[in-house]
């Protein structure tokens, strides 16, 4: 499940050379469709920057979100289970879900309807308050940390082979419940599929295309009154490390200037694209890796949704 932490942080842009500097932007003008070789062609499309999904060939070999939510509740209830018979409970996670799912992120911080209300930090789920989401926080921080070591320990099977004259399973209640669902002991493992993405990733962020966008990126953001090469240098930027509270005006004005910098270079349009390639390539190349992976899913998913209904 994915949900709120507030000690997950903030991804952060950007220090602020102006305050208040307003962005007209540095290629305004339209750009015909770009042919970065015999078959990729790029093409500007204003709403990889207004929240649209960002889809990719390896999506299709993933847990989906309500997958994962599943299996989490899943996990939940047979291990629940098990620690009832040791006498003991398990606490389930506290809070909402994020807005920020799946590939929002991948590159980068590119919505300029949420940065202007956020600036560089994660968007809260809707009606959160900061004050809040730092409770959400604590909660979940505090949920296993108070607990008894004892505790602990049955429902992860770490340090204990017996509680209350009962053998402890291995990998405690959570791995029991791993196991009957099928999911190797880390659960749901997507490791396999998670370097794939990441080598996709990494090649098209080293693409010659998106290094001329990045450079270009640059040159407007210096325009614009701010001193990076790169967004990765940006986000090392400790000027917007902050918990709790909410984004200064002059975090906003860095944030949608930048994404108004990506856009008008296309710098989103440029990585999507040669990533989707790199993926087709992938998928051609691993076919074997992702039709077991693909498999192993679904059967995942079939169990879950067995236990889910008590069958």
């Amino acid at each position: 499940m994915t949900t709120f932490h507030a000690s997950r942080g903030r991804r952060r842009l950007v220090t602020l050379a102006a305050l208040g500097l307003a962005v007209t932007g540095c290629a305004n003008q339209e750009e015909p469709p770009r042919k970065t070789g015999a078959k990729l062609e790029i093409t500007r499309d204003p709403a990889f920057y207004e929240g649209r999904e960002i889809v990719l060939p390896l999506d299709a070999y993933a847990f989906t979100e309500a997958q994962r939510d599943d299996f989490t509740d899943a996990v939940h209830a047979l291990s629940g289970a098990c620690m009832k018979e040791y006498g003991l409970s398990w606490p389930k996670v506290a809070g909402q879900k994020s807005p920020v799912t799946g590939n929002s992120r991948r590159y980068g911080v590119i919505d300029l309807p949420r940065a202007e209300k956020f600036g560089y930090g994660v968007p809260l789920p809707d009606g959160m308050t900061h004050e809040e989401a730092q409770k959400v926080g604590r909660a979940n921080i505090d949920r296993t940390r108070k607990l008894p070591q004892k505790t602990r320990d049955v429902y992860t099977g770490e340090n204990v082979k017996q509680f209350g004259g009962l053998p402890v399973p291995q990998g405690g209640c959570r791995g029991r419940a791993y196991k009957a669902l099928g999911a190797p002991p880390q659960g749901m493992d997507s490791m396999a599929l998670d370097t794939l993405r990441y080598e996709s990733w990494d090649q098209a962020r080293n693409s010659r295309i998106v290094l001329d966008a990045v450079a270009r990126w640059s040159t407007c953001m210096s325009k614009a009154g701010y001193a990076y090469k790169t967004p990765e240098e940006a986000v090392a930027d400790t000027a917007w490390r902050r918990e709790g509270t909410a984004p200064t005006a002059a975090e906003i004005t860095a944030a949608t200037t930048d994404i108004r910098c990506k856009r008008d270079v296309m710098l989103v349009e440029k990585w999507h694209s040669v990533e989707v390639e790199n993926q087709k390539r992938l998928v051609r190349a691993k076919a074997k890796l992702l039709g077991d992976l693909e498999r192993r899913r679904d059967a995942l998913v079939a169990r879950v949704a067995r236990a889910g209904s008590g069958t």
